[in-house]
């Protein structure tokens, strides 16, 4: 990722993170939320609990203070204070209107005037009807007279009943003596709303799960956390509620960071009418602010600029303590108001971006004096915790980064990468300033200290098993292989770190989809053991976290709470074996790196792999064969190697001319770059397995020409698929975990096929992707037409492989729930001809997705979507999945490629060994010839990827013979490949094929 991208990314990390003030700053946490006394049941017929809090600031002396706690939830839903002296109906006026109470609420709540009325047994109280600024949750206050005095109180609106029975000192069984006016006044709304404490933690647990995984950088991750807490207020308030805004602003802020920006800005102009009626007074500002960084990641930095000068001026207005500089020696604390604090975190971090939007406009001589700003403001305030200075640094270094001062960046960037030790000790803010310091000292010509940085970056990398983008990585195999070159002696083993090193960078998109299905099997129905194991490990990740904060926050040495974040980083570690235990194919969602040792030990005989990573201005190849890995520098980017990949598809897939003129330039210049500087390497193996990267995930590699050829004559043409048997994985890592599941299927039965679906209506689009959020996805969806074709195809191979007549299911029979009623496990090869939609970017169908009929009746197409993360429920024992009608340069299909990896991974996890897919829609003679011949030689015992290249090849010898000449054409021979193992060398075998017909 070049710098500015990165800056972008630490400015929207740090500001969702801090924005908005944490629950506690609201309610008080307490571990012993359980532990107190029985309180009756709340509005919602929720069992609540009392136990002794924290005294709540007054004009009087505090007698006692209680919390109380509703429905499971770990914060206080409501707290009442019983304080001294004279309770008429003067002093409750006075201490409902003002007074230290008042004010302490209204920091937190914004209510409406006091209405007098009265309480459960006819006491006299005044009611405060409120919103809280945090969620936008109805609540309420109440000054009531008690046995022993005033009693002031206030909680979520449905706390009500509690409040009154601890007011008037009544048990939880004792029946009032009259009815409460009070609580008549709040039916209606109470009704209204129809919420309860446990949404409300729900809601304020999830907003802080994506805080904590936005000060991390996990941006997808908190994205899902967002877009659920967002859903949750969504059913309660309603979906145009203006205090839906804190939770929509964080989405969109973590959608464009993933530069999913269209889905982005939809949500800022859905959140731009809103705002200005939010509770929180510091809505309007923050719009500015993401609005500003929505436009860095959109390439704007004038517009952002503009924007972060409006929103500073908002924050100021509301943050009056930031206009006093703190005196020498004065002791700063930390503000009570938390509209106050959220401002002053506002504040500095729009200095902050300010400073980035500065840099990228090309003026970034004045971005220094706006970072030293924005810590002022944080240390007037007493709150400079280690992530923001870390992040502060990290932005001032990007503005000496274009200042040239090569020196100075390297310097902050490692200072900056010790601040993250600190506050977030082995997370991914630490590496990827540590990666940044390291491509300083590459620049500065001092290769062993950039390689010192690279290296223990990596190292954290490798222990948390998450990645970064292919432009970080860059740098450190260029260091690599300067230093090979440097030092002969050293090149085998520093080859061999080239190879590990490549796998640390992570696409967006596959990044996205591991964390989604990880996710999915934490809330599956499916293996209970497989649940709780998935569970227990985001648990101890949630408890690192938690302690990483604690530790940031506190002052100086703390050596019990790093003996505690030792005890909770080998918890993580059990955890993390448990979830290998439970589910053996969990590591086909992690993004973890293999050693080249590990790759060579999985290949056998006969076998090479190609793995190559892509950078923005060049990139690297790299083989491994009999132990050895080779490495070649690639002179040109990722944007060069695309634009050949897209004019090899355009000259490959049937328009509507017909079948294209054949780009032969472009299919030997991807040979050229790719492949031919490794030949001495690969030359002579009779299976390459690829791993290919960016835009090559969407290319069948057998399709590269060795050599010249005219695409007037492509009879004859030096295909790589004559050289080698073809095997595509996503990964290195996924070939070693295949290999270890054994070499083939133990299904009993040979075959299952599913074809011919019947497409969803356009009212059951229309009802699945509402057109004013979903209008692409409707305009994608309807596109998919019949498939009939596919009919013949699943016939002729049910028949092929003697499977009964029952297991070819067709037409309206073919729905999700009759696919998830099949024992799957018990089929060899499980036979799916229909679409896999593989979008780049949906906003309402986000995963690839395989398309079947609509159940009977069905009012939308939602239940036609079999989603990538539902496959993780099938049971699987299958030498082959075939899916004979992807297309992964289709409509949407920017990124198709890493979608069909993703949708692989789901289908690996499940337990299939391989997939064989098609690239483009494909000819259906064609298509019902290779997949026949396919099955019909793997039947009499080939390899999965030695009968698709027979198959392909019978159709390149015979094209110009029982076959037209125009069969030679990519279009119709090219379009499927191997993903995954498939069937190997050494499982049980059948009869030998009979001799292929035409």
């Amino acid at each position: 990722m070049p710098m500015r991208t990165l800056l972008a990314a630490a400015a929207l990390g740090a500001l969702a993170a801090c924005s908005a003030p944490p629950p506690d700053a609201y309610v008080t946490r307490s571990a012993a939320a359980t532990a107190g006394e029985p309180a009756g049941t709340d509005a919602r017929n929720e069992p609540c609990q009392v136990q002794p809090g924290r005294a709540a600031p007054a004009d009087r002396q505090v007698l006692r203070t209680r919390e109380v706690y509703c429905g499971g939830w770990t914060q206080p839903a409501a707290r009442v204070v019983e304080l001294a002296g004279a309770a008429g109906p003067a002093d409750l006026d006075a201490i409902a209107a003002s007074g230290l109470w008042r004010s302490w609420l209204d920091q937190r709540v914004a209510c409406a005037a006091p209405t007098r009325t009265t309480i459960a047994g006819g006491g006299e109280a005044r009611l405060l009807a409120c919103t809280r600024r945090a969620g936008g949750w109805p609540h309420v206050a109440i000054v009531t007279a008690g046995p022993s005095g005033p009693v002031v109180a206030d909680g979520v609106a449905t706390s009500l009943p509690v409040i009154e029975r601890l007011a008037t000192g009544r048990s939880a069984g004792t029946a009032a003596a009259s009815r409460s006016a009070a609580l008549e006044l709040a039916v209606a709304r109470l009704s209204a709303d129809a919420f309860s404490a446990t949404d409300v933690g729900r809601y304020e647990q999830l907003m802080a799960l994506g805080r904590d995984l936005n000060q991390t950088e996990n941006f997808a991750a908190a994205e899902d956390a967002y877009r659920a807490a967002l859903a949750v207020q969504e059913r309660v308030l309603g979906r145009d509620n203006p205090n839906t805004v804190t939770a929509m602003l964080h989405l969109a802020v973590n959608l464009s960071n993933q530069r999913r920006l269209a889905d982005a800005g939809a949500l800022l102009d859905r959140a731009t009418p809103l705002a200005p009626r939010a509770a929180d007074p510091a809505t309007p500002a923050r719009l500015l602010h993401y609005r500003a960084l929505h436009a860095l990641n959109s390439g704007d930095p004038r517009t952002a600029i503009a924007l972060l000068e409006q929103a500073e001026a908002r924050y100021a207005a509301l943050a009056p303590s930031t206009r006093r500089e703190r005196r020498d020696g004065e002791t700063s604390e930390l503000l009570a108001d938390p509209v106050e604090q959220s401002a002053i975190l506002g504040l500095a971090e729009a200095k902050r971006n300010r400073a980035v939007a500065l840099t990228r406009a090309g003026r970034a001589a004045e971005a220094p004096a706006l970072v030293a700003e924005a810590r002022a403001v944080l240390r007037n305030a007493g709150l400079e915790p280690n992530m923001m200075v870390g992040r502060a640094m990290r932005t001032e270094a990007g503005a000496d980064i274009r200042l040239g001062r090569t020196e100075a960046a390297a310097q902050l960037m490692e200072r900056a990468a010790g601040r993250f030790a600190i506050a977030a000790p082995g997370e991914r803010p630490e590496a990827v300033t540590l990666f940044l310091a390291g491509q300083q000292r590459m620049r500065g010509g001092r290769r062993a200290e950039a390689l010192t940085a690279f290296r223990a970056g990596a190292a954290i990398l490798r222990a948390r098993q998450i990645g970064l983008p292919v432009g970080l990585v860059v740098p450190y195999l260029d260091a690599l292989d300067q230093e090979a070159a440097a030092t002969p002696g050293l090149a085998p083993a520093l080859r061999a770190e080239m190879f590990g090193a490549a796998q640390l960078a992570q696409r967006s998109s596959t990044a996205r989809y591991v964390q989604q299905a990880s996710a999915r099997l934490g809330v599956s129905e499916g293996n209970q053991a497989v649940q709780g194991a998935v569970r227990g490990l985001q648990d101890a990740d949630r408890e690192l976290r938690e302690l990483f904060a604690e530790r940031d926050s506190s002052s100086g040495q703390n050596a019990a709470l790093d003996d505690r974040i030792a005890a909770a980083q080998a918890r993580r570690a059990d955890a993390e074996g448990q979830v290998a235990s439970a589910a053996p194919g969990y590591r086909q969602l992690l993004l973890a790196s293999v050693d080249a040792d590990s790759v060579a030990r999985a290949l056998g005989r006969g076998e090479a792999l190609l793995t190559m990573l892509l950078g923005p201005r060049e990139g690297f190849v790299m083989a491994v064969r009999d132990g050895r890995v080779d490495a070649r520098r690639v002179p040109v980017g990722e944007e060069a190697v695309a634009a050949l990949v897209s004019r090899i598809r355009r000259s490959s897939e049937i328009g509507a001319g017909g079948v294209p003129r054949f780009d032969t330039d472009a299919a030997q210049e991807l040979h050229r770059l790719l492949v031919a500087p490794l030949a001495g390497t690969l030359d002579g193996a009779e299976t390459l397995v690829v791993a290919p990267d960016g835009p090559l995930l969407a290319l069948p590699f057998g399709m590269l020409l060795a050599g010249p050829a005219s695409p007037d004559q492509l009879v004859g043409a030096p295909w790589l698929i004559r050289r080698h048997a073809i095997v595509h994985v996503p990964s290195p890592q996924t070939l070693v975990t295949l290999r270890a599941a054994g070499t083939g299927s133990t299904a009993p039965n040979p075959y299952i096929g599913f074809g011919d679906f019947t497409p969803p209506s356009g009212a059951q689009f229309a009802r699945a992707f509402p057109a004013d959020r979903c209008g692409t996805d409707a305009r994608l969806a309807t596109g998919l037409g019949r498939l009939p074709g596919t009919r013949a195809e699943v016939l002729a191979s049910r028949q092929l492989l003697g499977a009964a007549a029952d297991r070819a299911i067709l037409g309206a029979d073919f729905t999700i729930a009759n696919l998830r009623r099949q024992r799957l496990d018990q089929y060899r090869v499980v036979h799916l001809a229909t679409h896999a939609l593989l979008p780049g970017e949906l906003s309402c169908l986000p995963e690839p997705s395989i398309v079947a009929s609509p159940p009977g009746g069905a009012p939308s197409a939602d239940t036609a979507f079999l989603k990538a993360s539902e496959v993780l429920d099938l049971k699987m024992d299958a030498d082959l999945v075939i899916l004979s009608a992807c297309n992964t340069g289709g409509p949407g299909g920017e990124g198709g490629g890493e979608a069909l990896s993703g949708l692989a991974r789901a289908f690996f996890y499940a337990g299939a060994r391989g997939l064989m897919v098609t690239h483009w829609a494909v000819d259906d003679a064609a298509a019902a010839l290779t997949v026949a011949d396919t099955l019909r030689r793997q039947q009499g015992g080939a390899t999965s990827a030695a009968a698709l290249r027979g198959a392909q090849m019978l159709i390149l010898e015979e094209a110009g013979r029982n076959l037209p000449a125009a069969f030679a054409h990519p279009y119709y021979w090219a379009p499927f490949v191997l993903i995954g193992d498939g069937r190997r060398a050494g499982a049980a075998t059948a009869a030998a094929p009979a001799p292929a017909r035409l």
